[in-house]
């Protein structure tokens, strides 16, 4: 244990970390080995704290200490203005002085960047919070049980050399292609564990990234100071292992992480560093001199091939080095093959780094639902804090303040991740949030509240009034043997500790609950709103008709907002794929083909992307991508993305198959309403049908007035439909129009409807007559762009298939156009088009009275104010007037 220093934490810290032993101490504090008693789970607890808050170039040291423990906890001065996530806007808590130092804000970057990274070697973070006892911040991440770089290849074999150079190699590959940097790989900040029975390999982490930067996206800026003076050169980094660049005042980039990883592979393999010495002024001269060829001879352990590339990447002109870690991935997999038995080939290779970019992808707050939520946030949490005299002067204008946010939304579609950035930037503020599902609830009294319970009575502390209150609630939620109608204090208790500490409460996947559960959380939802507590309640759920009427109720009586998530437009696909790849010339092609393929669905870009690059049609060779759109691997993407859809209908069943069918051939967004009306489904399994479709990001929904529009998601689902029912598409739209004449509604949509369809399954003119009566029945509907699409569709029928038998109807069909929906075509080029066709074709039959008004159509509809569209206009009045004459209508004439 760490107790008996006077520097020492409290035993346990945020009431749930209990603290075992310090791993290791820097310049800016320490690292603690601790055991979380809510999650069951070994952390590492990185620690900062007022005293540590001095800038490393304030006191001029000329490095940086290094430590061989689990991180040398150090967070930077740096400038770190290039974020990809929504910055913290205010304090959710008491925050002291002390912990908003310029120390203390980089130490909350840090974390903030670290929530962006998911790969095998890299260490995963978990919580932030504040120390109110030693005035400090902290934040807990992966507990790694290994030895440091040095200590572990000491004596390794070539096969475990170069299998620790590829993983370290692809750490690096993983956060450059996010656009970040490291800028400070060192022995001691990467630790292996040795391989187990689950874990053949032995496994690299590099940690501690409180040097690293983020250089992609506007206003990205650099911080690497460094003075050349009769003290030295004072730099933020370890001599030795910085790039000459960094060290003489350049921004780093990825190539200066290369250079690091091979001054730290070539320490860790020859037991010494290869530029010794004490300030990076006198480790510069030995950097200048470097020659690759030396490496050799000075590493023979580790075969020809790494030392080739520790000899390159240690080039002090960063321009002859390897100019990304993708490359050197890729060059250690096809000269070093005999020595990595267990790592497969190219493709291999492809789909794991496929899987480690996209299995979070950067966030991307469509429709500003986090600014909305921290909003709120801020709103709620803060009122509690004003003073009475303010707040109770307010009283009056101030409108009903609503607490709770309901989320509706199918699977996949980001409330997860959404309720996972608002936990971090509630954390980050010094804000308490506190969370629970509702899957597989607990089947005590409380249910999911019970480690909404825990949570709160450990973050309040022992000395809580509210916990002191209700010990036995609290009890209750521990599990301990207490009566289960405490219970009935549950809400009270809920109310109390807000008044303590205001916090966000999280309850998701609630349409999983039992209508216990329901029904406790429309209390707590009224309880807040009546008690005025400061509380933000928001609940997750996929849509579903246990909580739909709920979520209407509490909308409807004003105390909860509903929230509906949407795919992604165009301009969010553009930025999330921009923050992935970065800013590359197919960036443009690339967002349009996500967009069509997956209609901009979460969980669809995902997997889309992720086949993109397995399939190999977008690669990155070495630090640039492309997309090869014309090549017969896009061929194979599509046929894979269309057996995927395939599959998922497959596992949706019948039903499923039987509304995205109908919404093939609709060709367009549909009603809900007027959907349900053409499947045979009943209405409670049709609503579910959908809900899934919509999870699976099968079908789009969107709100346009008070009707839901429905549609197919992206083009796979259509090629799937296409491969599976492509033979007999006729026949089901013959089936349909029948199912819309059987339904006998006089709707203007399902007119259309039905006369396209039987117009789609026509082979010839069989369905000309259909058409006219549906025009006719538009037009007395006056629905005249309706009717207009349906003559349209009669013309060219007519064309067609009609012959020269047909030329009456075909006029008739476009003196109908010309006097009922003159204007009404989409494309006025079309509607021209068939004027002029007309005055063809009643030259040709001798109808010169519907000659004569096509001309006056083109003189009327398609002449502007230019004196050359008024001689136009005055030639076509004239050949107008010649067809009249002729036609012996004196009317038109005139």
């Amino acid at each position: 244990m760490v107790a008996g220093s006077p520097s020492a934490p409290p035993k346990r810290i945020a009431g749930r970390y209990a603290v075992r032993a310090l791993l290791g101490q820097g310049g800016f504090g320490q690292v603690y080995e601790a055991y979380d008693e809510l999650t069951d789970r070994e952390v590492a607890l990185k620690l900062i704290r007022k005293d540590d808050a001095t800038s490393p170039l304030d006191s001029k040291s000329r490095h940086t200490r290094e430590t061989s423990s689990h991180h040398s906890s150090r967070s930077s001065p740096r400038t770190f203005r290039a974020s990809r996530r929504t910055v913290t806007r205010s304090s959710f808590g008491h925050t002291p002085a002390s912990t908003t130092s310029e120390v203390a804000q980089a130490f909350r970057d840090e974390f903030r960047l670290l929530t962006q990274l998911h790969h095998p070697n890299l260490a995963g973070v978990h919580d932030f919070g504040r120390c109110p006892e030693i005035d400090a911040l902290f934040f807990t991440q992966d507990l790694v049980r290994g030895q440091t770089l040095s200590d572990f290849l000491k004596g390794a074999s070539r096969e475990t050399i170069v299998e620790i150079f590829v993983q370290l190699a692809r750490a690096l590959d993983y956060i450059h292609a996010l656009g970040l940097v490291h800028d400070d790989i060192k022995p001691s900040n990467v630790l292996v564990s040795p391989g187990d029975e689950d874990q053949q390999r032995p496994q690299a982490k590099l940690i501690d990234f409180g040097l690293a930067h983020i250089l992609r996206g506007e206003g990205a800026t650099i911080r690497a100071e460094a003075q050349d003076d009769s003290e030295g050169i004072v730099v933020l980094g370890t001599p030795g292992y910085a790039a000459p660049e960094k060290v003489r005042g350049q921004p780093p980039d990825a190539r200066s992480d290369i250079y690091s990883l091979a001054a730290t592979l070539y320490a860790a393999i020859r037991g010494q560093r290869a530029f010794p010495g004490k300030s990076f002024k006198e480790v510069l001269r030995a950097q200048r001199d470097w020659r690759p060829e030396l490496a050799g001879a000075l590493l023979p352990a580790s075969g020809e091939v790494v030392a080739d590339l520790v000899g390159r990447m240690l080039q002090p002109d960063p321009s002859k080095r390897p100019q990304s870690a993708r490359a050197i991935v890729l060059e250690l997999l096809r000269r070093e093959a005999g020595h990595l038995p267990q790592r497969g080939p190219n493709a291999e290779d492809r789909k794991e780094f496929a899987r480690l970019l996209v299995e979070q992808l950067p966030f991307v707050d469509r429709a500003g639902y986090l600014e909305l939520l921290l909003d709120k946030a801020n709103t709620v949490l803060l009122r509690a804090e004003q003073p009475a005299e303010a707040s109770a002067s307010r009283s009056g204008a101030r409108s009903h303040l609503i607490r709770t946010v309901l989320i509706e939304a199918p699977e996949g579609m980001g409330k997860r991740r959404l309720m996972a950035e608002l936990r971090r930037e509630i954390q980050l503020g010094d804000g308490l949030f506190v969370e629970a599902s509702c899957w597989g609830t607990d089947p005590s009294a409380l249910g999911p509240f019970a480690p909404l319970v825990v949570q709160l009575a450990a973050a309040l502390g022992e000395s809580s009034a509210a916990n002191q209150s209700f010990p036995q609630i609290v009890a209750l939620a521990r599990g301990e043997d207490v009566p289960t109608t405490v219970a009935q204090q549950l809400m009270e208790y809920l109310i109390a500790a807000s008044r303590e500490r205001p916090y966000v409460l999280h309850l998701s996947a609630l349409s999983h609950a039992p209508e216990a559960v329901r029904l406790q959380f429309d209390q707590l939802c009224r309880a807040v709103d009546h008690n005025e507590a400061p509380i933000m309640v928001c609940a997750t759920s996929e849509p579903h008709t246990k909580v739909t009427p709920l979520f209407q109720s509490l909308h409807r009586e004003q105390l909860a907002e509903a929230w509906r998530l949407r795919p992604f437009q165009s301009r969010e696909m553009y930025d999330l794929l921009r923050a992935t790849v970065g800013e590359t010339p197919i960036l443009p092609e690339l967002s349009n083909m996500l967009d069509k393929l997956t209609g901009g669905h979460p969980l669809s870009v995902r997997e889309t992307l992720r086949a993109l690059i397995e399939e190999n049609v977008l690669s990155r060779d070495a630090d640039s991508w492309t997309l090869r759109g014309a090549s017969a691997a896009t061929e194979v993407l599509h046929k894979s993305l269309t057996q995927r859809s395939e599959a998922r209908l497959d596992a949706l069943g019948v039903s499923a198959w039987e509304v995205v069918s109908v919404l093939y051939l609709l060709e367009a967004p549909i009603a809900e309403e007027m959907l349900s009306e053409l499947t045979e489904l009943r209405r409670r399994r049709f609503v579910r049908t959908l809900e899934r479709l919509e999870g699976e990001g099968l079908i789009a929904r969107a709100a346009v007035g008070n009707a839901s529009m429905i549609q197919l998601a992206h083009d796979s689902v259509r090629q799937a439909v296409h491969h599976r029912y492509g033979d007999s598409l006729n026949e089901t739209r013959l089936d349909l129009a029948a199912r819309i004449d059987e339904l006998g509604i006089d709707d203007p949509q399902f007119v259309y409807l039905r006369a396209r369809l039987l117009d789609d399954a026509s082979e010839g003119t069989e369905s000309c007559a259909d058409l006219k009566r549906a025009a006719q029945v538009l037009f007395a509907a006056s629905q005249p762009q309706l009717g207009a699409r349906v003559l349209d569709r009669l013309i060219r029928r007519l064309r067609e298939h009609g012959g020269v038998a047909a030329l009456p109807d075909l006029l008739a069909a476009k003196v109908d156009l010309l006097e009922q929906a003159a204007g009404a075509l989409e494309d006025p080029r079309k509607e021209l088009q068939h004027y002029h066709i007309g005055i063809f074709i009643a030259e040709l039959l001798g109808d010169h009275r519907a000659e004569a008004k096509f001309w006056l159509g083109l003189a009327d509809r398609f002449v502007h104010d230019t004196s050359e569209d008024a001689t136009l206009a005055l030639e076509r009045l004239d050949a107008a007037t010649r067809a009249a004459t002729l036609a012996k209508d004196d009317h038109l004439v005139l």
